[in-house]
Parts: structure tokens; sequence; C-alpha cells
């Protein structure tokens, strides 16, 4: 479970963040989060809630938009979405390109865990 420590890294950044800006409160924080983390956006937002007790970040809105996976291929110049293989409740992604079945590819998109507004009062 990563999430943890992710979570953590995330609020020690959005309560440094808020002092650095003498904020009394956070009020709402947005993230983005790529699918390929593989994050559990709903443990992350328990874990939000569970340590930011007793910190100026208590009780903050977290909003988190899941970014879907992007590539471009360097064979046929493809970009777009990739396509899944579901095996249980995990998946692996296939990263090739769907059009040609190149995996030379860059992905773009989909990889991101980052901060992207904090709202302060």
């Amino acid at each position: 479970m990563h999430e943890i420590s992710i979570a953590g890294a995330i609020v020690d950044t959005v309560i440094d963040t808020a002092n650095k800006n003498n904020a009394q409160k956070v009020d709402e924080v947005f993230i983005e989060i790529g699918e390929l983390t593989a994050l559990n956006t709903d443990q992350l937002k328990f874990i939000f809630e569970t340590i930011t007790k007793g910190t100026v970040a208590e009780g903050a809105k977290y909003n988190i938009e899941t970014i879907s996976p992007l590539i471009e291929c360097k064979k046929c110049e493809y970009k777009g979405k990739i396509k899944y293989f579901e095996k249980l409740h995990f998946f692996l992604p296939a990263i090739k390109c769907p059009d040609c079945g190149e995996t030379d590819v860059e992905v773009t998109a989909g990889r991101e865990c980052c901060v992207r507004k904090i709202k302060i009062s």
C-alpha cells in the first residue's frame, strides 16, 4: 500500500505551502493522479482525512482528477489511449500501440501524481 507514503508527501506539500502563505486553513486541494500510478483514490482520501487532523489542512476537500494513459507510437505515430489486459482485480497495462502493435511507445500521460492547486483562507 504505497498510498500512505504518497498521501504523506502530498499533505506535507500542502501544509508547507499553507504555512509559507500564512494560511489559517486549507479549504480545497486539487490533485492529478495518473491511472498508471495504481493509486487508490478512495484510500488516499481516507488517509488525507486521518493524517490532517489537528493541522491547517484538517477538513479540506480533496478533488482528485484521474488522468487516463496516453501514448505516442514511434513507428506509426499513433497518438491516443492504451488498451488494458485485466486479470483478477489488478490491471496490467499492455503498453503497445493499438494500431501497429509496436512496443516502442512514449507514455505522454497517466503517470502523474501532483498537486495542481491549493485553496487557502
